[in-house]
């Protein structure tokens, strides 16, 4: 599987944006990957004479504005990847390559406005102008803040069109034999399994039957109570699970309805393995890397 160890993100203080943003954070965490924010700008330029005269600081003031600006949204979506912001100017496309090559980045997520018809003729697109010249795989986001998942879904799509799973089905990108819990261990030994496996998801199964699923996201409510409470108190019962012949795509799909990031792949009540939106990405990342 590839590794990810910086991902940089155009940003524009749009939607779409922000929704590139919360996908990048949380990918930097899952990762513990370096996250670069680049805005550009236009830096107005007044003349006295023959002498051109700049107002001020622009570059640092806007610094600020997008580092106070990005630690909120990364905030807000339950992130805090500790990013890098850089601010600079001119054709942003073109800067959007060169910061890739010059940071060495490993993925690019970036949002896009959709623009169609005789605005997409006149303006082009910045992302499509990004994805055929820049060195590394870009992932583009569409869609309003809150819901990047939609991006999961053409990575899937993408994905398998690439022949990066075997026939497109769930059963040849899970991860098999997945790491599990018993309904009667301890939160601690939940947590431990967690941090030793490097997994945000848990099945939870019960005489070789898929009972449930403890996220990392259910633990901090019972932090100080960890080696006292079984993980039956606070799993999801009867989760949400997709079968090993399902598409990728569907699955994708599904994730983002549900609002769910892991999918435990079952035949009949059997827990065969597990599918992520990590396990989506990093097929994106190797397929996309196999194309350039």
């Amino acid at each position: 599987m590839p590794t990810l160890q910086k991902i940089l993100v155009p940003f524009d203080y749009s939607a779409p944006a922000e929704a590139a943003l919360i996908l990048a954070g949380d990918l930097a965490r899952t990762y513990r990957a370096r996250l670069l924010v680049v805005h550009f700008v236009e830096i107005e330029v007044h003349t006295l004479g023959d002498y051109p005269i700049i107002k001020g600081d622009p570059i640092t003031e806007e610094t600020e504005r997008l580092r106070k600006h990005v630690q909120r949204v990364l905030e807000d979506a339950g992130e805090n990847p500790a990013p890098e912001v850089e601010v600079a100017w001119g054709s942003p496309f073109l800067r959007i390559v060169e910061t890739a090559i010059e940071h060495k980045t490993d993925l690019i997520i970036m949002g896009t406005h959709g623009r169609s018809g005789i605005k997409h003729i006149l303006l082009g697109s910045v992302a499509e102008r990004t994805v055929r010249l820049a060195p590394c795989p870009v992932l583009i986001v569409r869609g309003p803040v809150g819901l990047p998942g939609e991006a999961l879904v053409e990575a899937a799509q993408s994905a398998v069109g690439g022949g990066g799973t075997r026939h497109g089905e769930v059963g040849g990108m899970m991860t098999r034999s997945p790491v599990t819990i018993g309904p009667n261990d301890s939160l601690e030994a939940a947590r431990d399994r967690m941090a030793a496996a490097k997994i945000r998801h848990l099945p939870v199964v019960d005489a070789g039957r898929l009972v449930g699923i403890l996220s990392d996201i259910d633990l901090p409510a019972y932090r100080s109570q960890f080696a006292h409470t079984r993980v039956h108190v606070a799993m999801t019962p009867d989760p949400i699970t997709v079968a090993p012949d399902a598409t990728v795509d569907s699955a994708a799909r599904l994730m983002l309805d549900r609002r769910v990031r892991a999918l435990p792949v079952v035949e009949g009540e059997q827990l065969i393995g597990m599918l992520s939106a990590t396990d989506i990405l990093e097929d994106y990342v190797r397929v996309s890397r196999a194309r350039s």
